[in-house]
Formats: C-alpha cells, sequence, structure tokens
C-alpha cells in the first residue's frame, strides 16, 4: 500500500510539471484545467504503453 501510494504521489507531481508545460506551449485557447487533462492522459498513454512493452517482452512474469 506504501508503494502505490507513492507511486501515485509521483505521477502526481510529475502531472503538475508537465500541466505547467503544456499550458506555456499552447495559446490561450486553452484553459488550466484542460492542460492538467491533456497531461495527465500523455502520463496514462506513456504508462500503458510502458506496461504493454514489458507484458510483450516478458511474458513469463505474468
Amino acid at each position: 500500500m506504501k508503494n502505490l501510494s507513492l507511486s501515485l504521489f509521483f505521477i502526481l507531481c510529475v502531472n503538475v510539471l508537465l500541466a505547467q508545460a503544456v499550458y506555456a506551449a499552447t495559446p490561450d485557447e486553452i484553459s488550466r484545467a484542460a492542460s492538467y487533462a491533456i497531461a495527465l492522459l500523455g502520463l496514462a498513454t506513456l504508462s500503458v504503453s510502458i506496461y504493454l512493452f514489458v507484458v510483450i517482452f516478458q511474458p513469463e512474469k505474468f
């Protein structure tokens, strides 16, 4: 449980940094909430990609 909490905290911290970069790189048309959502979706996509890569190349672990 402690490991899960630490992982979630780390992901949220990375999302805060990434969302600010997305917000700064886009024009004023996008809201701050939307930039956080875009950053969170990007992190989720990256996480699923890494998981699938590991499952494909190390199937005996699963």
